[in-house]
């Protein structure tokens, strides 16, 4: 067929999104089809009259919904997409998302209700609608200080922002220390939240190698003089998508790194709570040159929204407008129902139940693929990368995954750049249970038999 282009003569809202809506509608009605490989984004801009970056945001946008593929050398493609309507298959149950990381239930709406309820009964209500410092209230930012103290990261109350979640943190981090078109360092394999940032601001993201520990010091270095970038983004703790735990050591030549490049770090430790004594956070490390996130909703529910940043002293104001900027505050009706559970013992209550279901699906995946999985340095977690034997068959295998009814991130989800070898994560936290989870791994499992049979003829 010719050349896909999207009309823009129905825009309703910003152009990305339409450009990504109608790729959605022609995919659907069977205009374009699976295997179509699509403009490079600079041609398609030229054709649009658009801006590279916002056809870059669109392709995001679209490979974010499944829609597409980007693969280095080869160009971009339409992925196939799941019957609307087919049989419930026999092995796993329909709809089982294993591209969502979140945590499993594990009691949480019923002690947020009660939190809240207890809110209202103590007459603290009114006093939470309306408008209160941008930075967080004072004695729920020293709640957090406390929360974050006990996982290695000691910090003074006025050093503590809070935010709408650790992905408003990490985007308010940014725009402190990088400028649109700016390098930023990440691991090779990186999380997602970060693509979608680079995306929507235009930073020039570049992945560096990684092994077992998480980011090799040498790459680092190497990537820091190459490219010239003054911030690095990385998750030495259960970093996703791999798991890894970065060890102490290499902790220390890190920072050192840091230092030598004049660098700033942006240190994601989301899933710190799942173990139950985290190592020092890198940011400790380096506190002058570190800015800090955390998910507080992470062990209770995503849809609090309520997270932390602990910034270095000489960004505070610019911190604190910039909250005020992007949300004025975070919601203080939710960070007072945190800084309870804080408080009384119940946050901790929640990560000891999350670490406890972790080893459970943990278990579930050690046994049905056993023989597919990375040694890992790390204790369980609800994410890991499944490595691919079989390289070009990607596509295929995410595709066939699909038609059992399981959903996976399509490849360059969570790549700056394409590493050498090939996987996916897979996300154990959103099957309804761990029946649903093995009947799902049951399923991956199978397409992976399949595939290695074929190889060997």
């Amino acid at each position: 067929m010719t050349d896909w282009v999207p009309s823009l003569s129905t825009q309703r809202g910003p152009r990305y999104v339409t450009i990504v809506d109608q790729l959605e509608a022609d995919i659907a009605s069977g205009r374009v089809r699976p295997g179509t490989r699509l403009l490079p984004q600079r041609d398609m801009a030229e054709r649009l009259g658009l801006s590279v970056g916002t056809v870059s945001k669109a392709y995001a946008e679209a490979e974010q919904r499944g829609l597409i593929s980007g693969e280095v050398g080869r160009g971009t493609f339409v992925l196939r997409r799941k019957p609307a309507a087919r049989p419930e298959p026999s092995g796993a149950r329909a709809g089982i998302n294993l591209a969502l990381n979140v945590p499993p239930a594990t009691g949480e709406a019923d002690l947020i209700a009660a939190t809240l309820a207890e809110i209202v009964a103590d007459g603290e209500m009114e006093g939470l609608l309306g408008y209160l410092p941008h930075q967080g209230r004072r004695d729920h930012r020293e709640a957090v200080a406390s929360w974050l103290a006990n996982h290695g990261m000691a910090a003074d109350p006025d050093r503590v922002f809070i935010t709408h979640g650790a992905q408003h943190a990490l985007s308010i981090a940014l725009g402190m220390v990088a400028a649109p078109g700016d390098p930023v360092l990440t691991e090779a394999l990186t999380y997602s939240g970060m693509l979608a940032l680079s995306a929507q601001h235009g930073y020039r993201l570049h992945g560096v190698a990684m092994d077992s520990n998480g980011l090799i010091p040498d790459a680092l270095d190497a990537a820091f003089r190459e490219t010239g970038a003054r911030a690095l983004y990385c998750m030495p703790t259960l970093q996703t998508p791999t798991g890894t735990v970065m060890p102490h050591d290499r902790r220390l030549a890190i920072a050192d790194i840091l230092r030598r490049h004049d660098a700033y770090l942006l240190e994601d430790d989301a899933y710190a709570f799942l173990m139950p004594v985290p190592p020092q956070p890198l940011s400790a490390l380096v506190p002058e040159r570190s800015f800090y996130a955390v998910s507080l909703a992470k062990c209770l529910a995503p849809g609090l929204r309520i997270g932390a940043m602990i910034a270095p002293d000489a960004f505070r104001d610019r911190c604190i407008n910039a909250l005020r900027a992007t949300g004025w505050m975070a919601v203080p009706v939710m960070a007072e129902a945190v800084a309870r559970l804080i408080r009384n013992g119940g946050l901790a209550r929640q990560a000891m139940l999350k670490r406890e279901k972790a080893a459970q699906r943990d278990e579930v995946l050690r046994r049905v693929l056993r023989d597919w999985l990375p040694v890992r340095n790390g204790p369980p977690c609800f994410h890991i990368w499944l490595p691919l034997p079989m390289g070009r068959t990607l596509m295929a295998f995410i595709a066939q995954a699909a038609q059992a009814g399981i959903t996976l991130a399509p490849p360059g989800a969570l790549r700056p750049q394409d590493p050498a070898s090939l996987g996916v994560r897979l996300c154990l936290g959103a099957a309804a249970s761990e029946a649903d989870l093995e009947a799902a791994l049951l399923e991956l499992r199978a397409i992976l038999e399949r595939a290695e049979a074929i190889s060997l003829v």
